[in-house]
């Protein structure tokens, strides 16, 4: 195999169990073999790994229900908003019928 190219790359990751976020960097070596097949060799500290779709668990619950984010989409992410109790439910806030006054009951 012959290296054409090699980058650093970090991918960002959400657990899907305890929403914790993190980020990864990895090097990928992309090559070309010897019958002109591409090939993508994934690498974190000098050993190859899976790619971060394939086989990463939570390093904060160690489940594997990990979900990677498209590149630059975590630098898009806005800080996850506080939980207002005080505040109506969402359902409340957009639904598209207009709630009815209550009847009273006798």
């Amino acid at each position: 195999m012959r290296e054409e190219l090699s980058v650093r790359e970090t991918w960002p990751l959400e657990c899907l169990h305890c929403r914790h976020e993190w980020q990864e960097e990895y090097t990928v070596r992309r090559m070309t073999d010897g019958h002109g097949h591409d090939v993508v060799v994934w690498m974190r500290g000098e050993v190859p790994v899976q790619p971060p779709w394939a086989g990463t668990n939570c390093p904060g619950c160690d489940m594997d229900t990990v979900s990677v984010f498209p590149q630059g989409e975590y630098a898009r992410r806005r800080a996850p908003a506080s939980a207002d109790f005080a505040s109506p439910p969402v359902e409340q806030l957009y639904s598209p019928v207009q709630p009815r006054p209550s009847i009273p009951l006798y």
